[in-house]
């Protein structure tokens, strides 16, 4: 909702030098809220509202009080196009509205403002509710007290409980089981928790992800998801027969006491049984090698049945004999693919009694391994992954969704985003899904660039341009990301007087090279990042405003990762995956580390803890890894104990003083396996640990 979609449209204004009671009468016939003050050059210089008039008093009846010694200085005017929210959070009841020359359009009433955010924020509040309940799965959401606080129609179905029962009742009087509430005791992300529910119509299994939710680092809630996987745990259980009934479907094929072979269109044998063997006199994998033309020759038989079904693309029965005067049966059965196409041919060798019987064998078996082959590449299909990225948190999914819904458009993208939180991968996913994905994907990192080599990098230069120039020149970055992307990094380390040259290079689409005189079309999409606020360096005078609208046409921001927590197990164990690939070695993290490394607030982000599993898993002497190989800065909680010692009686403080030795280091001996270890866990030397076992082995106790 943008500025003008709401304002009160007037372009009158008032000069200083006027009366105030000719801004009176406007208010009596206007009702408007507020006038602007315009100077000489038309430009807002102030405002007067109604509170200003009130203030001045009675004596404005008497004349001869100008404008300019009521209206307010400090005026925040507001350009048509800005989005309402811009309004609200401006210290002011009323401002000027201009347009894009600076002319007054109209008057903006903060209380216009707050209604039309109200009606926005019931509207989205209103499609979430939507959202929610078009979700096949049921979703049920509770606060820190376990009061149910969303509850869909899914959740409906599953529990059988209707949301009015549901919403502002207790978990625990709802729904079972009550592992939700688990999760606002002990803050953990809880995923694939398989639980089967009976109804009268029968027993359904759900599969739930149970996550808490967390504002300001306190959960204050949970959130549980559950996913109806009936259907899949049939499958899976039918699928689980498959092999048995191609087990058995083998032990059918060779105890038949008839020859059984398999060719494909073209005669070629690729299977046959033990009973082909003794029919034909041919070892089984000589008949394999085979076409069924050298068989006709070798057995003497006068037609080929597999030229028959072909021919006929039906099953067909020769009757034939071989050379011994043995008199056979042989029926050829065409196999067909989806198209229609025979693919393979079966052939029955047998007798006339045993005919029928095996033939309904073969029939049901090839019609079971049909159906099988169907239901497996049904569910192949579903467990396709579509991109190798590592993304689980919700945060993320939706910057991905933004992301490949911008790549079929070609606006300009400015990503937003703490170091390290993954922009770049966020750029090149954009690019590669883009109709310019086959095109170059150029990186520039604004930043590691000094500012006298920045025209020259990125615009290029003509030969002679300048002493220590390339003798034929130099192509610049927009040339070099032709028909591609230019990925401008750190956008916000731009020095001000490049800022005008690169707006306009974005804005002709052209740029000239230093030293050149004849501007070079560019086709490029332009994809810029920062870490930076570029509103506050705008405001600072530090970044071109011009500049920054024009990179801001449709900004993403990529949450760091404190807050999506979901996602650092997952690159945990992608990172670890990765290092153990390239450096050899396999190794596993202990439950304690985990706990530390969620518990990190990561200002690196996903570069910080990519170099953190790598420290971890080369500098780790043990197959585990544990919580005492953590860094000190990142697990400074582990480090120290915080329990306190409590005393129940009077001792002697020496003696004392060696008990509570002679524990902590049993304990960290135990936890840890070695004096090395406990001596970096207790924060003293390792010298200092043997010494202190002989003392305390000497007065006669164990460790």
């Amino acid at each position: 909702m943008l500025v003008k979609d709401i304002m009160t449209r007037s372009e009158i204004t008032l000069k200083p030098g006027q009366d105030v009671l000719e801004a009176w009468d406007i208010f009596i016939r206007t009702g408007l809220k507020g006038i602007p003050v315009t100077g000489d050059g038309g430009g807002v210089t102030g405002i007067v509202t109604w509170e200003e008039i009130i203030k001045a008093g009675p004596q404005i009846c008497a004349g001869g009080i100008t404008i300019q010694s009521i209206m307010q200085d400090e005026v925040y005017t507001l350009g048509e196009n800005l989005p309402v929210s811009d309004a609200w959070t401006l210290p002011a009841n009323v401002f000027p509205v201009v347009d894009e020359d600076g002319r007054v359009t109209g008057i903006l009433d903060r209380s216009e403002v707050g209604h039309a955010l109200f009606k926005k924020a019931s509207q989205l509040f209103q499609q979430i509710e939507t959202i929610m309940d078009s979700a096949h799965n049921g979703i049920v959401a509770i606060d820190k007290d376990g009061i149910i606080t969303t509850f869909n129609q899914a959740a409906e179905k599953i529990t059988r409980r209707k949301k009015s029962e549901a919403i502002g009742r207790h978990l625990s009087e709802v729904i079972i089981p009550r592992g939700l509430l688990d999760i606002l005791k002990e803050g953990n992300y809880q995923s694939h928790y398989k639980f089967t529910v009976e109804y009268s119509s029968g027993t359904h299994t759900y599969l739930t992800n149970r996550s808490p939710i967390i504002e300001n680092g306190k959960v204050v809630g949970a959130i549980g998801v559950f996913q109806d996987i009936s259907e899949i745990e049939f499958i899976s259980e039918e699928l689980s027969t498959v092999k048995q009934l191609n087990k058995e479907l083998e032990a059918i094929i060779e105890s038949s006491y008839d020859g059984i072979l398999v060719t494909d269109r073209d005669g070629n044998i690729v299977r046959a049984n033990r009973a082909s063997e003794r029919i034909t006199g041919i070892a089984t994998g000589k008949l394999q090698n085979m076409n069924i033309r050298d068989l006709i020759e070798k057995s003497g038989y006068s037609q080929s049945v597999v030229d028959a079904v072909i021919k006929k693309g039906e099953p067909v029965t020769l009757m034939d004999q071989t050379v011994n005067q043995n008199h056979l049966l042989i029926t050829g059965n065409p196999v067909h693919n989806h198209a229609g196409e025979i693919v393979r041919v079966v052939i029955n060798i047998r007798d006339m009694t045993d005919l029928n019987k095996l033939q309904a064998q073969l029939e049901q078996s090839i019609a079971l391994s049909e159906r099988y082959h169907g239901e497996l590449t049904q569910l192949r299909s579903k467990l396709i992954e579509q991109e190798d990225l590592v993304i689980k948190s919700t945060q993320m999914k939706k910057v991905m969704e933004i992301a490949l819904r911008l790549a079929q458009v070609d606006s300009t993208v400015l990503l937003l985003g703490e170091s390290g939180v993954g922009k770049e991968v966020v750029a090149k996913t954009i690019h590669k899904h883009s109709k310019r994905g086959d095109g170059p994907f150029i990186t520039v990192n604004c930043g590691a660039i000094p500012e006298n080599l920045l025209e020259s990098e990125l615009f290029g230069y003509e030969r002679g341009a300048f002493t220590g120039a390339n003798r034929e020149g130099k192509a610049g970055m927009f040339e070099l990301a032709d028909n591609g992307t230019l990925f401008l990094d750190e956008i916000g380390d731009l020095p001000p007087p490049f800022q005008v040259k690169l707006l306009r290079a974005i804005q002709e689409r052209e740029i000239t090279r230093i030293g050149g005189t004849k501007p070079r079309p560019v086709n490029v999409r332009i994809i810029a990042a920062t870490n930076q606020p570029l509103e506050e360096l705008v405001q600072q005078g530090k970044f071109r405003e011009d500049l920054y609208f024009r990179l801001n046409v449709v900004p993403i921001k990529i949450p760091p990762l404190r807050e999506r927590k979901n996602d650092i197990v997952p690159l945990i164990y992608a990172f670890k995956k990765h290092f153990e690939k390239i450096y050899g070695i396999e190794k596993e993290f202990s439950p304690q580390v985990f706990k530390a490394l969620l518990e990190y607030h990561w200002p690196g982000n996903v570069r910080e803890i990519k170099n953190v599993v790598e420290r971890l898993l080369v500098t780790s002497p043990d197959k585990v890894i544990k919580s005492v190989d953590i860094p000190l800065e990142i697990a400074p909680q582990s480090r120290s104990d915080t329990r306190e010692i409590t005393v129940t009686g009077i001792m002697p403080l020496k003696k004392a003083q060696l008990e509570l030795e002679r524990q902590l280091i049993g304990t960290a001996l135990k936890e840890l396996g070695s004096t090395y270890k406990a001596a970096r866990a207790l924060c003293v030397d390792q010298s200092t640990i043997v010494r202190k076992i002989n003392r305390i082995k000497e007065q006669g106790l164990t460790i």
